[in-house]
């Protein structure tokens, strides 16, 4: 079943290539070489780990760090050498005026970065090779006979370029942090009150935080390298396979079908994506740049679609399976299952995401800006869509089977992708001879939309088998999707190609550039996870973070509400500019223990100060989110910051209601569902109330109040009052039901 279009495309694409060659130095080809090459390793080498476990996981992370952290410097080069927005933008730095001796230094320093990126680089991949020559001394003997005064100037090397590629990916917010723990453990003696503390010589600080096999070496290094590396490995190999392209396409044909047109598409896709991503900004601006163009164009008010955008990218880092790479790092802090980390933050999500697009409909409605909606195309009803699901049905069923029969994950998947080229081409026979033309062509036409983007839902689907069905880790659950996705598009391009051996040819290419993309979009996160190793290593060794936490008891004098309402503020107050897997590390470690000092469960109280961390994506006045939004839909920062806050205002209220209602979290029958039910409609009352809008008419002050009434009843008041309202209210109902019917009925003395 090839195409003209598809091998016009590639002759196209082929002669792209020898231009873009032809343009090209021999140092550039040699760098984007040596990162593609090293991209790759990486991705295999991580997939091999997941596979065999050949080392302790202390003794990856080290091999992951040096790898990955030489990627990022390469890559960051070679976006400053040769990358033609990176080189506009210092052109143009370089003609504004002076405006301090910082962007002078700046400005000096700038042509020779491409040559420190690569020094550091060369050094990041010394520093991991000398730990893991001298690894078994290091765990065991210098612990007792002590370090060397090389291990110290190592381990202070490894912290200062661990440093640099976190202040290079994420800015000064989370390197300021670093710096101030540094300062804070190298000044205890004279600092005041319960700030201080015995201190710390520089060979400490290089002890605990890297060459002790601490701090940079820590557990949020290790789940990095295990658990989020191979989720976003997958996520950048689906990425470079069309995932992203299926999901924008899929929501604009459904939006045609919807009066709120893309606004709501708009939520659905940066939920899809914000689950896989650890940063609101990046997450915005990745999907922003499609979607905000799309609602501006539908009439919808530039602050309005910003901060759309800003909510949705954010909230999806609550939604499970990935959350933003939290839920690995909360599993393995809690020391429980993964799956049960994606139960207890299922209900929360869903609460939230469910009030993000109560929210966006409400305000399309009342300000107008709907479509026609198109009613046309395809129904799901017809044989094409029913052969269309049946083949990833059949996918994962021959992967189930597979797996359970031969307990290897390669032969499994391919014993799937085998599964579904027979079955395929059998149906294909079957059609040709039996049903003719038509139904040959109805045939092939449901083929070619399942590999039109449907086939995504097979590594999906084997996902969730591995993960929830078989309770395999995430390592060995993101492994075996990773490869039943490489398996799906060997079987695509067998049907879209010419002969096998293009097929292959193909194949191998896309899988090279999908390897290369998930290695180059989780380097930048190697550096931060093990930057925030040195921040937990430099409070937890001082003793900072438990007088936090019983700082904050004492404050609040024990009260359960002050306490929540403090760690509300702390949460938001140390998230603001932060990527999520940090803001959450730095608040767990240092607001968490508070409230489970006061009796929360401690899966409830690492929820809650997660979902305020990942808010202080759209708080101003930092509002990461909204501001990189706002840049996209040319809007006001601040107008903007004030519409994300009023769609996101439920958000702020579900973490307060999930402690009141421990079923949201703890999930027990039938209490799971009638809560569940509540607090649904508590979160359209409120929103209602932020909005203004019921869906129907503008609300005035009396009925906003009213709305708010309800809602705060609904989400925080025991379940046994709310339950008691509702007979009270359907008796009330009732009762008015009659007295209108025996009024509106007439007598017989009135009949006659």
């Amino acid at each position: 079943m090839s195409t003209n279009t598809e091998a016009g495309n590639r002759g196209d694409e082929r002669g792209f290539v020898a231009r873009w060659r032809a343009g090209r130095s021999r140092a550039e080809l040699a760098l984007r070489g040596t990162i593609t090459a090293l991209a790759v390793a990486l991705s295999v080498y991580t997939f091999y780990y997941a596979y065999s476990l050949v080392f302790v996981r202390v003794r990856h992370s080290n091999v992951f760090l040096g790898a990955g952290l030489a990627l990022f410097f390469l890559y960051e080069a070679l976006k400053h050498r040769y990358g033609t927005e990176e080189m506009a933008a210092y052109r143009d730095r370089k003609r504004a005026p002076d405006v301090s001796a910082l962007d002078r230094i700046r400005r000096t320093l700038g042509p020779y970065d491409p040559a420190v990126l690569v020094i550091e680089a060369a050094v990041a991949v010394a520093a991991t090779a000398y730990v893991e020559w001298h690894f078994d001394r290091l765990l065991n003997d210098a612990v007792v006979l002590g370090f060397t005064g090389a291990d110290y100037v190592v381990g202070a090397l490894i912290v200062a370029v661990v440093t640099d590629a976190t202040r290079r990916a994420y800015g000064w917010a989370i390197t300021s942090v670093v710096f101030a723990a540094i300062a804070y453990a190298m000044a205890g003696p004279w600092l005041p009150g319960f700030l201080g503390h015995t201190g710390m010589t520089w060979q400490n600080v290089a002890r605990y935080g890297a060459i002790g096999l601490s701090g940079t070496y820590g557990f949020i290094l290790g789940v990095g390298a295990t658990w989020v590396a191979v989720f976003i490995i997958f996520a950048g190999m689906a990425k470079a396979c069309g995932a992203l392209r299926f999901i924008l396409d899929g929501g604009q044909r459904l939006g045609r079908r919807m009066r709120s047109g893309v606004v709501q598409v708009a939520v659905i896709a940066s939920m899809a994506m914000g689950s896989i991503t650890g940063s609101a900004a990046a997450n915005t601006a990745t999907t922003g740049s499609f979607t905000i163009p799309m609602m501006k164009e539908q009439g919808v008010r530039p602050d309005f679609a910003a901060a759309i955008e800003s909510v949705a990218s954010s909230g999806g880092q609550m939604m499970p399976p990935v959350m933003g790479v939290a839920a690995f790092i909360m599993a393995d802090i809690l020391q429980v299952s993964y799956v049960r980390i994606i139960q207890a933050a299922l209900v929360p999500a869903l609460l939230f995401y469910f009030s993000v697009g109560i929210a966006v409909q409400f305000v399309v409605l009342r300000f107008g800006w709907t479509t026609e909606r198109d009613l046309s195309g395809p129904s799901p009803f017809t044989a094409g869509a029913l052969v269309t699901v049946g083949y990833a049905a059949l996918a994962i069923g021959a992967f189930a089977a597979a797996r359970s029969v031969l307990r290897t994950s390669a032969v499994a998947a391919g014993v799937g992708a085998l599964a579904v080229v027979l079955v395929v081409r059998g149906l294909q026979s079957v059609a040709t001879r039996s049903g003719g033309e038509a139904a040959r062509a109805d045939f092939e036409g449901s083929v070619e939309r399942f590999f039109g983007g449907t086939h995504f839902a097979v590594p999906m689907g084997v996902l969730v088998y591995t993960l929830v069905v078989m309770r395999l880790t995430p390592l060995s659950a993101g492994l075996y999707t990773a490869l039943t996705l490489m398996g799906t598009i060997f079987v695509r391009r067998l049907f879209v190609d010419d002969s096998p051996a293009a097929a292959l040819r193909e194949w191998l290419l896309q899988t090279v550039r999908g390897l290369r993309s998930g290695a180059i979009d989780m380097a930048p996160l190697v550096g931060v996870l093990a930057a925030m190793g040195i921040i937990i290593s430099m409070l937890t060794q001082t003793g900072l973070a438990q007088k936090i936490s019983l700082r904050m008891v004492g404050l609040a004098g024990g009260v359960l509400v002050a306490v929540l309402v403090m760690a509300m503020f702390l949460s938001i107050l140390f998230g603001l500019g932060m990527p999520t897997p940090a803001a959450y590390i730095l608040v767990v470690i240092l607001v968490a223990p508070g409230i489970i000092e006061v009796g929360i469960p401690e899966i409830t109280a690492h929820l809650f100060v997660f979902y305020f961390a990942m808010l202080s994506a759209i708080t101003p006045p930092v509002a990461v989110a909204v501001a990189v939004g706002s840049r996209i839909a040319d809007a006001n920062f601040m107008r903007t910051g004030k519409q994300a806050l009023r769609i996101g205002a439920p958000g702020f209220l579900i973490p307060f209601a999930f402690v009141t209602n421990s079923s949201l979290i703890y999930w027990s029958f039938p209490a799971t569902l009638v809560h569940t039910a509540v607090v649904f409609v508590g979160v359209v009352a409120l929103v209602a109330a932020t909005t203004a809008y019921d869906g129907e008419a503008v609300l005035g002050p009396a009925r906003r109040l009213a709305y708010l009434a309800l809602s705060l009843i609904a989400l925080y008041a025991p379940m046994t009052v709310v339950q008691a309202g509702a007979a009270l209210a359907i008796a009330a109902g009732l009762a008015i039901a009659q007295l209108e019917r025996g009024e509106g009925t007439p007598s017989p003395a009135e009949g006659r």
